[in-house]
């Protein structure tokens, strides 16, 4: 079955967040190490809590190359798997991995499925890319009564080293701006919704020199660490640049560090 293009309108920035991501798609899971490390905790913290949990029908919002898709459908092979993302060669890419699974490229802030139509609802670093408030009332909609919501996306400190590196350099943002990831929690109980599992650990890596981590960066199509600024940098920027990263380098290397944020609730 070939996947369901069904394009929605995209904001600007969305467009070019898409683009990256579709220029990524073959490439992706040489370099998604960290994406599937988080979305392996994901699987876990769910797995660990989910007692009796046995989801007929489940949607994976925002699944990229089908990574997440690939781990629920060995932990219930039986359930009906939809998997949604905005980005159509990722979804191809998905596709070659995926045997029985409805794919269709669609914002995940507005889902073309029906109300209450999920028992589960699997999202893994995706709502970072989105309005995380607009994800979770679409979220809640599209899961049944007493359907399990499991998303792991990323916090307000994400990529602090490079924040420090560029801090004193121009104006521009050169990192993603994400909202605190505490009025999520916030919104979420004020939805009616019992959190079953709340997390927020740092994951990191580490670097031989800044060129290597900032393709590592743009290989998993988080090209917004570049994007902001319209002229390339100067030599004399360059040097500044690796100068201010190399003062936070450690023995095993250039950190640069994910603020990653688990969140596990049950729809009322």
């Amino acid at each position: 079955m070939q996947p369901i293009l069904n394009s929605p309108p995209i904001l600007p920035a969305k467009q070019r967040i898409r683009q990256a991501f579709n220029q990524v798609a073959t490439t992706y899971d040489t370099a998604a190490e960290v994406q599937r490390e988080v979305s392996d905790r994901l699987a876990a913290h769910l797995i660990q809590i989910s007692g009796n949990l046995n989801p007929k029908a489940i949607l994976d919002a925002g699944g990229g190359t089908g990574y997440g898709a690939q781990q629920l459908q060995l932990q219930w092979p039986d359930a009906e798997m939809t998997m949604i993302d905005f980005a159509p060669r990722m979804l191809i890419a998905a596709r070659a991995q995926l045997d029985a699974a409805l794919l269709i490229c669609a914002d995940i802030e507005h889902l073309p499925v029906a109300d209450q139509c999920f028992e589960l609802y699997w999202s893994s670093l995706a709502w970072q890319w989105n309005d995380p408030h607009r994800c979770l009332a679409e979220a809640r909609r599209v899961l049944k009564p007493g359907g399990a919501l499991a998303v792991a996306t990323l916090g307000a400190n994400n990529f602090p080293e490079l924040r420090h590196a560029f801090a004193t350099l121009d104006d521009y943002r050169h990192v993603l701006t994400i909202p605190a990831p505490e009025h999520l929690l916030t919104a979420c109980q004020a939805s009616d919704c019992e959190v079953w599992r709340w997390d927020r650990q740092p994951v990191r890596r580490y670097f031989p020199d800044l060129r290597t981590l900032l393709r590592s960066v743009k290989a998993v199509g988080a090209r917004e660490v570049e994007q902001r600024r319209p002229t390339p940098f100067s030599r004399s920027t360059w040097h500044a640049l690796t100068a201010r990263y190399e003062t936070l380098r450690e023995p095993a290397g250039l950190p640069l560090t994910y603020d990653a944020v688990w969140l596990i609730a049950i729809r009322p």
